[in-house]
């Protein structure tokens, strides 16, 4: 087992006699004091490799005519060149339009429509995405639970030269390539996936679903030793964490549409409630939406088979929706 930094007495007295400060806070300032460069506000780089696109056989570029970029998102643009996130190019055979995409909490974030082209002609990066029930069956052993979140993550992947090439934006102040992976390739989660599990492969009471780090443990010591040691993996690979959206020691945690806590999982209210509120599905796209949240949630409804048997009749070709 990995010792932990700085674990001599004088550091556990260090560490217990902020009674004022609560369990989380005393583990965050820890990691932060420990792990800086972790949480530093520049973009993180992946040390380990560079990420590769692959064309299928045959596959033609597609180039895209730009669109208009909305005044308030142009300080986000001016930022992804500054950080070496994008760079302008003279000549590309591929070129993708940007769109602008408002976030959960207000902010702007600018993409490249890769659906216009690109992505179809991409082979998919064969790398599994891990299934929620297994990552279920090692969070459910926890008592105590912390969320690591990575900033900008996908943006801390390099790209290699051939692939930057592929990765082409049409703006609205002419060609530029993306130097590292974009959101909106559809081998981007994939591609991220088997770089989180390269990095924590091993790792007790650590799961990682995207870029979403969970780490458990049975007791308060056992937590700090598995967060510990998840952090010095990441110190390792040059990935960067956002404090602000952290969550450390604490109780329970919503994951997946799931809280979870000592005591198991169960659904979230919310999303239970947002379930609820759905309109009637009135064509099949709708139908099959809607039974895929069931389903995700079946375990916990009784009957399911036989409550969703009329809803199932309607996906048969040429059904009727009344």
């Amino acid at each position: 087992m990995d010792s932990l930094p700085n674990a001599d007495p004088a550091h556990s007295a260090a560490v217990s006699v902020s009674s004022n400060c609560s369990s989380s806070d005393r583990i965050a300032k820890e990691l932060q004091k420990t792990y800086p460069e972790v949480f530093s506000s520049n973009l993180g780089l992946y040390k380990f490799l560079q990420a590769t696109l692959r064309l299928k056989k045959n596959a033609k570029p597609v180039f895209r005519p730009k669109r208009p970029v909305p005044y308030a998102a142009i300080p986000k643009f001016d930022r992804l060149e500054a950080n070496g996130v994008i760079s302008k190019v003279n000549y590309s055979e591929w070129a993708a339009p940007i769109v602008v995409v408002r976030k959960s909490n207000g902010s702007l974030r600018i993409c490249a429509d890769f659906s216009t082209g690109l992505n179809d002609a991409l082979d998919l990066h064969q790398y599994p995405i891990p299934l929620p029930e297994d990552i279920f069956a090692t969070l459910t052993s926890g008592q105590y639970f912390s969320h690591i979140d990575f900033a900008d993550a996908y943006l801390q992947i390099e790209m290699d030269q051939q692939s930057k090439q592929l990765l082409t934006i049409n703006t609205h102040r002419g060609l530029y390539q993306y130097n590292r992976l974009p959101f909106g390739v559809k081998s981007a989660p994939a591609i991220f996936q088997q770089n989180m599990d390269t990095i924590l492969a091993g790792l007790p009471g650590v799961v990682a679903y995207l870029d979403d780090v969970i780490v458990v443990g049975r007791t308060e010591e056992e937590h700090r030793r598995n967060l510990h040691a998840a952090f010095r993996r990441i110190a390792e690979s040059g990935l960067h964490v956002r404090m602000e959206k952290c969550r450390f020691a604490t109780s329970s945690i919503n994951y997946l549409g799931y809280i979870i806590d000592k005591h198991g999982r169960r659904p979230d209210s919310e999303k239970i409630e947002a379930i609820t509120k759905m309109p009637v599905p009135q064509e099949i796209s709708q139908l099959r939406s809607f039974l895929g949240l069931l389903s995700y949630y079946g375990t916990f409804i009784k009957e399911m088979r036989s409550l969703r048997a009329p809803l199932d009749a309607l996906l048969a070709k040429n059904a009727k929706f009344n």
